[in-house]
């Protein structure tokens, strides 16, 4: 399994009865602060010049791809194989 594979799969352990409690209350609504600041510093990153510092940014607008996508996924909406699509 690869990287991809096992961070899809975290997220949904997190937004499951048996993961966390604080993941599994949160919604679109709750995280679009969150998807809103790491995109930002995303942008800052690339503004530095930073390759360090986007890769580590990337990753956490990636986690913020993927939780929108298992709150989508857990309401019938869509999935993360849809949004790659």
């Amino acid at each position: 399994m690869n990287y991809l594979d096992e961070l899809v799969k975290t997220v949904k352990i997190l937004r499951s009865p048996e993961g966390c409690p604080w993941d599994r209350e949160q919604t679109h609504e709750t995280i679009r602060r969150n998807m809103l600041e790491e995109a930002y510093e995303a942008v800052e990153a690339i503004d530095e010049g930073n390759s360090e510092h986007l890769r580590e940014e990337l990753g956490d607008v990636l986690l913020q791809v993927l939780l929108h996508s298992q709150i989508a996924e857990d309401d019938g909406e869509f999935n993360i194989q849809d949004v790659a699509k």
